[in-house]
């Protein structure tokens, strides 16, 4: 039989997948929604960050609200939100409207993504940690894959809004299974594996020693750096630059949607051997640099397919830096850390594609977005060092 943890966790992936599949809407369907509402860059790039900005305040009260209502509830709670924000988008006559239901769909993102991390850290401490968070994190590119392929398409055949209708069916979808399967850790050993997957501890709002609050807020950097920076704002305005050689809309997004398609395969492998070798570290550091430079060198020209499959390589870092807080937090300090680790990423994928807006709206120039892209991610190893430092320093 398979054990129970594996089948909350392959429900936990269908409802994150709906996250990124409704977050890349914007992205995938730029130019139709930017002629139809009349935008500019600056505010196409905000409605990208915008799906964000909810977690800055929601991802430590997100935590509070499961323990009240129940995971389960808790996750209907975000469901609900993401197809609400799929009608108010699809919906909206003006930039106002539509920026409100990207807020919805923000909302709706913390609440899936903050409550899945905690189950599944409840699930797998101790177990097969980094490889559940690298399945967990793969849902990300599966769902900007499945964006960037189908929603050009029906843009194509039925309009942007009907596309954005859309993103609402994985949702739905996500609810029905979550119907089908209890989603709380057991407080004892009762699967075989034998270590216990939930400790007692206080649920306070804020419980976290001085030292492990430096080490999570030290390290939460890296992820958004490395995401916000590395993937999605290149994921975004890469098929802008492919526009500009000449590509259709459906083209471009085609061939940048493969790296999401690359990432389905390297991070759950690399995830795995994370657990196995125990160096997730090194391969964080690897993954970035070796993905920043191959960044670097799309605008440069060259073979697009090689520059993809080297930026796959990121996949390296997206199993270890999801693990990090099971590493670095206690059992009685994980809600308050897991909080404070999403509010910084959450802020820093709201800040960071609004920057990558604002950088191609002031200068022109989707080469220049996309060097501030492999920048963030090279610099994102230093957030992930200091935080080690910190960590083996004495309290």
């Amino acid at each position: 039989m398979i054990p129970r943890r594996w089948l909350v966790l392959a429900v936990l992936v269908f409802a994150r997948i709906g996250v990124g599949f409704q977050f890349i809407a914007v992205a995938a369907l730029m130019p139709s929604i930017k002629t139809a509402l009349g935008l500019d860059y600056a505010e196409v790039g905000l409605l990208l960050g915008i799906f964000m900005f909810s977690g800055v305040f929601l991802s430590l009260p997100s935590g509070i609200i499961a323990n009240w209502l129940g995971d389960r509830q808790g996750l209907w709670i975000g469901i609900a939100a993401l197809v609400s924000s799929s009608v108010l988008m699809a919906w909206s006559p003006s930039f106002s409207v539509a920026l409100a239901g990207r807020l919805m769909g923000g909302l709706g993102a913390v609440f899936i993504t903050v409550i899945a991390s905690k189950i599944v850290i409840d699930w797998f401490t101790g177990r097969e940690i980094a490889t559940a968070m690298s399945l967990l994190g793969v849902t990300w590119p599966i769902g900007l894959g499945l964006g960037m392929t189908l929603l050009p398409l029906f843009n194509g055949w039925a309009g942007w809004r009907v596309a954005i209708l859309l993103t609402g069916t994985l949702p739905v979808m996500a609810l029905l299974l979550t119907l089908t399967i209890s989603l709380t850790a057991p407080s004892d050993a009762t699967e075989t594996g034998g270590e216990t997957a939930v400790e007692s501890a206080p649920r306070s709002l804020w419980n976290i020693g001085r030292k492990e609050f430096w080490v999570i807020l030290t390290a939460s950097l890296a992820w958004p750096l490395m995401n916000g920076g590395g993937y999605v704002s290149f994921t975004s305005y890469a098929p802008l630059l492919l526009i500009e050689r000449g590509a259709t809309l459906e083209t471009a997004t085609s061939i940048i949607s493969l790296q999401s398609w690359f990432f389905v395969i390297t991070i759950p492998i690399f995830g795995i051997l994370a657990d196995r070798t125990g160096r997730g570290d090194l391969m964080y550091w690897a993954g970035s640099l070796i993905a920043a430079g191959a960044i670097a060198m799309v605008p440069v020209g060259g073979p697009i397919l090689v520059w993809l499959l080297l930026i796959s390589l990121m996949g390296m870092t997206v199993g270890p830096i999801m693990a990090l807080p099971g590493d670095v937090l206690s059992p009685r300090s994980r809600a308050t850390g897991l909080g404070i680790y999403y509010t910084v990423y959450y802020l820093g994928l709201a800040v960071i594609p609004t920057t990558a807006g604002w950088l191609r709206e002031v200068t022109g120039s989707v080469p220049v977005v996309l060097w501030f892209s492999a920048a963030c991610l090279a610099i994102s190893p230093l957030s992930l060092a200091a935080a080690r430092w910190l960590q083996g320093r004495r309290a």
